[in-house]
């Protein structure tokens, strides 16, 4: 026999929505810390294709979340959920069903009265709350090897971004910068990176300074003084080379999120996505320059965000 929802009464739907709200804010509110921000770019580097505020959320519930999903999908990948485990609350796209688009077009298919994705909070479970299956299953592996900083393992991901940086105007040198490990020219439109530095220090040091350029080409970027601006370019640094498997924790924010103990959370959201968007564009590029070279599992940084049933 088919169960049924009791429908909510409108104190009940009031409540649920509050809560909602609460959860929202208190994922955002973690940003102002050094940590908190640093905890938020680790969590994107590993949940890259996830929305912001969806990765903030997942760190605000289970900050030793690698990777989430549903109940379903885990046994497809060979784990079960283990007894006990407290779910992750989510943003789940809601897309209409065929049965609601079907009798759209029947009715005449009026395009202000198509039916709209919606969203609702649906329920995940980190990869440290799930046990494998024992045989015959075939557990998928759930980590992403980590490169050393140092070296040259990465060099072949350097040149498609300096022709990223010539699809908005910059050109890109090598050579002495002084102190400085790379610097951004928005005036002359060039970008200059150290020579002294290894491979993957260049690589590290172009994305850097490739992040400024691309800053001045969001229309939706907010106004950024200049710690916010070296915070966002040096986040999306690290979030990218995290993406291709190169380790750069020891040179990357070592104090620049601190502005973010007295920021609004309006400009943390903003910040946030920002960097979000601006890693989002380049990682496009290193990932097709890495993947003959340094293959890293599609199915776990680009596992789309669940869709609820």
């Amino acid at each position: 026999m088919a169960k049924h929802r009791r429908a909510l009464t409108d104190q009940e739907r009031e409540q649920r929505q509050a809560q909602q709200r609460e959860l929202v804010r208190a994922s955002i509110e973690q940003l102002r810390s050094s940590d908190g921000w640093r905890s938020y770019l680790k969590a994107r580097a590993r949940f890259r294709s996830y929305s912001p505020r969806n990765v903030l959320m997942i760190l605000a519930q289970h900050e030793t979340a690698e990777r989430v999903a549903g109940f379903r999908a885990w046994l497809e990948l060979g784990y079960c959920v283990t007894r006990g485990s407290t779910a992750i609350k989510i943003w789940a796209p809601c897309p209409p069903t065929k049965k609601q688009l079907q009798a759209w077009r029947d009715a005449g298919a009026d395009p202000d009265a198509k039916p709209r994705t919606h969203w609702r909070l649906a329920s995940v479970f980190a990869q440290d709350q799930v046990a494998e299956l024992p045989p015959p299953a075939q557990p998928a592996p759930l980590a992403v090897p980590i490169a050393e900083i140092r070296g040259d393992s990465h060099e072949d991901c350097i040149a498609g971004l300096a022709v990223l940086a010539g699809e908005i105007g910059y050109t890109v040198t090598f050579t002495d910068t002084g102190r400085a490990d790379g610097v951004c020219s928005a005036a002359n439109k060039q970008i200059r990176v150290a020579e002294r530095l290894e491979a993957n220090g260049r690589l590290a040091a172009l994305i850097h300074e490739l992040a400024h350029a691309l800053v001045a080409e969001d229309e939706a970027a907010p106004k950024l003084d200049y710690a916010q601006g070296e915070l966002v370019a040096e986040s999306v640094a690290f979030a990218c080379c995290q993406t291709v498997g190169l380790d750069t924790a020891a040179n990357s924010i070592p104090y620049l999120a601190s502005w973010a103990e007295n920021a609004s959370l309006e400009v943390l959201e903003q910040t946030a996505a920002l960097t979000s968007r601006l890693a989002e564009r380049i990682e496009a590029r290193l990932l097709a320059d890495a993947a003959a070279s340094h293959p890293v599992d599609q199915e776990l940084v680009d596992a789309p965000e669940p869709v609820a049933a």
